[in-house]
């Protein structure tokens, strides 16, 4: 059928595509996983942080739980966040690493033409 006649279809499904059976496919129940009788659940906190923990060793191929001094496993105390300005300073402060920033000198005025 070179010729494409109107009204007819130029693609037809057949067997597993069909309409058909995509029909009965959505209509039967789906059959649970095998094994898992129960429905999922939330990780625990400790778990949580374990898999977090797990995920950026294997990005970026280091331990962010690993003590850089000592190797030792460290724990996590606090989560600060960015909006927490004055914590993150004290916190800089306190360990020295805090640099204010150089007061800047005002732009310099081009010469007004005309």
């Amino acid at each position: 059928m070179s010729v494409m006649e109107g009204g007819k279809h130029l693609i037809r499904y057949y067997g597993w595509y069909s309409n058909k059976k995509r029909g009965q496919r959505a209509r039967r129940p789906q059959p649970a996983p095998a094994g898992d009788a129960a429905s999922p659940r939330a990780p625990s906190a400790q778990e949580a942080r374990k898999g977090w923990a797990a995920l950026i060793k294997q990005v970026y191929e280091a331990d962010p739980l690993g003590c850089p001094k000592c190797g030792s496993e460290m724990r996590i105390i606090a989560f600060i966040e960015r909006d927490q300005g004055d914590v993150i300073e004290k916190i800089l402060r306190h360990c020295g690493l805090w640099e204010e920033a150089p007061a800047r000198d005002p732009p310099a005025q081009e010469p007004s033409v005309g």
